[in-house]
Parts: structure tokens; sequence; C-alpha cells
């Protein structure tokens, strides 16, 4: 289910129990206004906890998708001082920049795919074993230029090694998204917390349309979270311009 679908169906579990709040509220008046109190103070209680966890889960979402645009940043520098190490070697360094062009285009299908292209969730680690492939025969074409120095060869391999393990990175953050059991968690507290809302408002189209306005402030919080954690789909995705200019600077060279 695409992440509109699951927003969609929290604004309408959220809507409808405020809605069963207001038909209890209807039904019981006298109860509820003897229970008033306790009421309020159930539901500030509800929604002290439910502000607190969404508060932190928002934060560590977007500790997420700003952690993955350093990663792509750091990718882009490795693959960027590879290249202008193999630049040095104009004679002999065609075959190992064209792999490396060829690493880049893959890295923009993979994480930037156009309609017929994979999507985030099909990246393991398989992809992560190709890319190491074919640094290793990047690394190996470098051994036999003639004039190399030792500090290159180990600067090339340094690079390779730090692209491998940021890939590596990258693709443990994208299988450790939230726990869906913890969505359920939190915004089984938001429905409880409408549905309190919803007793102690009773019906008319203000208070219906108050709670309407609510349910969508919490679902468009569910979907920033899903946005933020998803980072190279949707609404929210991290840029892939340095890829971009690294890509037409290998090109033009």
């Amino acid at each position: 289910m695409n992440i509109l679908g699951r927003c969609f169906i929290v604004a309408i579990f959220a809507f409808m129990f405020a809605i069963s709040g207001i038909c209890v509220h209807e039904l019981f008046p006298s109860a509820v206004a003897h229970s008033g109190d306790l009421i309020k103070s159930i539901s500030g209680l509800i929604g002290t906890l439910f502000a607190i966890v969404l508060g932190l889960l928002v934060s560590s979402s977007y500790a997420t998708f700003n952690n993955h645009q350093a990663d792509l940043n750091s990718l882009v520098n490795s693959l960027a001082n590879i290249d202008l190490l193999l630049k040095q070697f104009k004679a002999v360094s065609n075959e190992p920049r064209i792999l490396l062009r060829e690493v880049v285009l893959r890295l923009l299908r993979r994480y930037w795919p156009d309609e017929n292209g994979v999507r985030h969730s099909d990246i393991s680690y398989s992809h992560l074993a190709e890319d190491a492939e074919m640094m290793l025969e990047i690394n190996s074409i470098t051994q036999s230029f003639e004039n190399i120095a030792r500090d290159d060869l180990n600067s090339i391999r340094e690079f390779s090694s730090g692209f491998i393990a940021v890939q590596s990175n990258i693709i443990r953050s994208l299988s450790n998204q939230i726990p869906t059991l913890l969505l359920v968690v939190v915004f089984g507290w938001a429905c409880l917390l409408f549905f309190l809302y919803g007793v102690l408002s009773g019906g008319g189209f203000f208070s219906i349309f108050s709670l309407l306005l609510g349910v969508i402030a919490i679902t468009s919080t569910n979907f920033l979270m899903l946005e933020l954690t998803h980072p190279y789909q949707g609404t929210f995705k991290v840029s892939s311009a340095a890829f971009d200019l690294l890509l037409d600077a290998m090109t033009e060279a």
C-alpha cells in the first residue's frame, strides 16, 4: 500500500472514532456530563503521551532524511575523488572512467527511478555486491598503470572502500523503517483521543468541522513521517543534483 493510502486509512479511522464519540454524547448526555472532568483528564493524559511520542517520531524521521542526504553526498565525494585521480592518467584511464560513469548512472537509476525503474524497497545487498564487483574491477585496472604511484593506488582503494561502506549504510537504513506496530499503537492513541473529543464536544456542524481539521492535522503528520523515511520516492525526496553535476563533469572531461 502506498503512503497516501495508509494516510487515508488513518484519517478514516480517526474521523470514525470522533463521530462515534459524538454518538455516545448524544445517547448518554447525562453520563457524559457527570464524567466530564474525568474524560478531560484522560484525554489530557493521552494527548500528552501522543504529542511526546509523535514529536520524537517526526524528529527521528527528519534525522533519517538528513542522514540519507549526507550519505549520498559522501558517495559523490568518493566517486569524484576517484575520477580526479584517474584523470591524471588520461592515456590509460578511459576504461576505468567509463566503468565509474556506469556506477553513477546505476545509482541514479536505482535511487531516482523512472516509471519503469525499481522502487527503493527493492534495493538490497545484491546491488551492493554488483557495485563492489565493479569497484574491484576499477581497482584491478588501475594497478596495471605503469606510472601510478603507490599513494594514488592506496587513495583509490580508500575511496572505493568508503563508497562501499556508505552504500551498505544506505541499504541498511532503508531496510530499517519505522515499525508498523509502533505506528498502529501511536495512531490508535489518536483514534482514542478523537473519540474522547467527540464525547466531550457533542454534535453540531462546527464541532464536526473542528474534529475534521484535527484529523487532517494528524494525518498530515503521518504523511510527513512516512515521506521522510522513504527519501527516494514521493513528495519529499533527497536531491540528485550532486550526482547530476558529477555525471556532467565526468562526461565533459
